[in-house]
């Protein structure tokens, strides 16, 4: 999930691009076109355990690599919006397993889940070279609500500062 804020003078814009990268299983070698495969071999199978665990993991990653090029367009584009802050928020809602442990994809419940179903991209570019960001080495997507209330300069009785990852 991506939502861009946009923030000068006289003007706020929020929104989420019609574009979302996808690293849906199981087919994961459908999620990005062919210029994308930096990894081989993949898995071509809705059965992911009759792929190997270097073909499902290979899959994968070039949905990663795809994600990458979206992404810096997406940031090649705010740059040229020169009269504006802006701020680029991505957050992934979930992890995947690739077979560890004979598990597939997500959905476990937290308590019984894999690291890797909810250890999350949480990524934040801002054009802003006066912004800056608590020194922390985790976020969790607890802060991406507090983060982009801070970030828009939103009042809210249920905004807490200790869970925006702004100073």
């Amino acid at each position: 999930m991506i939502f861009l804020g946009l923030r000068n003078i006289n003007s706020i814009v929020f929104s989420q691009p019609k574009w979302e990268a996808k690293q849906h299983g199981p087919l994961y070698h459908q999620k990005y076109p062919l210029e994308f495969e930096s990894f081989s071999p993949v898995c071509k199978s809705v059965e992911l355990s009759q792929c190997t665990q270097e073909e499902l993991i290979n899959a994968y990653d070039n949905t990663i690599v795809y994600t990458d090029h979206l992404l810096a367009q997406l940031i090649e584009s705010l740059h040229q919006l020169e009269e504006f802050n802006t701020t680029m928020f991505f957050v992934s809602d979930h992890g995947e397993s690739l077979g560890e442990n004979n598990l597939y994809m997500h959905g476990l419940p937290m308590s019984i889940a894999p690291e890797v179903q909810y250890q999350i991209p949480f990524l934040v570019w801002t054009s802003d070279p006066s912004a800056l960001f608590k020194d922390q080495k985790t976020a969790s997507q607890y802060h991406v609500f507090h983060s982009v209330l801070d970030f828009l300069g939103v009042d809210s009785p249920v905004y807490d500062p200790d869970q925006s990852i702004l100073k």
